[in-house]
């Protein structure tokens, strides 16, 4: 009976070791990150002020954060973000996008990489992306006098159109005519 009872508990700690997130694993080094190496290098070449101000708050957010970005809709409406593509995705652009339900947030397995605003920063009409850096907590709101999206941090990168490998829908007929999944929630 001793030595079934032993047996029995090294089956379970083997068990345990195999299924088991390891605990004592390290966060990957933030040095192999490309967000933190493309801020560490526009850091170094930067001159303005504000400009490595907002450098050294994503450096900060980089190092200190979680190994993914968050994103929470507080707008009233449902929000398009940009995520990692399905294995079935055959888009030629580097993510995907994703609708945010009001009130929701992005789970915490999933990286949130950027938002998508069709009526662009200021409601000037010019859609753009957003891009966030990974460790990002962003809550996005609407404006109750004009109706702009805004964000509590500020974007990493704006994209138009064109400007990057990303999915910048041009109009809101465009926007309507694709097929949005779900992001996945918390």
């Amino acid at each position: 009976m001793k030595l079934f009872q032993t047996v029995l508990v090294a089956l379970v700690m083997l068990v345990n070791l195999a299924i088991a997130q390891p605990s004592f694993a390290n966060k990957p080094l933030v040095t192999s990150n490309p967000d933190y190496i493309s801020v560490t290098e526009e850091l170094a070449k930067a001159t303005d002020p504000t400009e490595i101000a907002k450098l050294q708050f994503e450096k900060y957010i980089i190092e200190t954060g979680e190994s993914f970005a968050e994103c929470r809709n507080l707008t009233g409406s449902p929000l398009v973000v940009y995520g990692k593509k399905s294995k079935l995705d055959q888009s030629p652009f580097d993510n995907a996008l994703y609708t945010l339900p009001s009130g929701a947030t992005t789970n915490e397995d999933w990286n949130c990489q950027g938002v998508y605003l069709a009526k662009g920063l200021d409601n000037d009409g010019l859609p753009v992306a957003l891009k966030l850096v990974t460790g990002t907590k962003v809550v996005a709101t609407a404006n109750p006098e004009t109706g702009a999206v805004e964000l509590n941090i500020p974007a990493a990168k704006v994209f138009k159109t064109g400007e990057a490998n990303w999915s910048i829908p041009a109009t809101p007929e465009e926007l309507a005519a694709l097929t949005l999944p779900q992001a996945p929630l918390d």
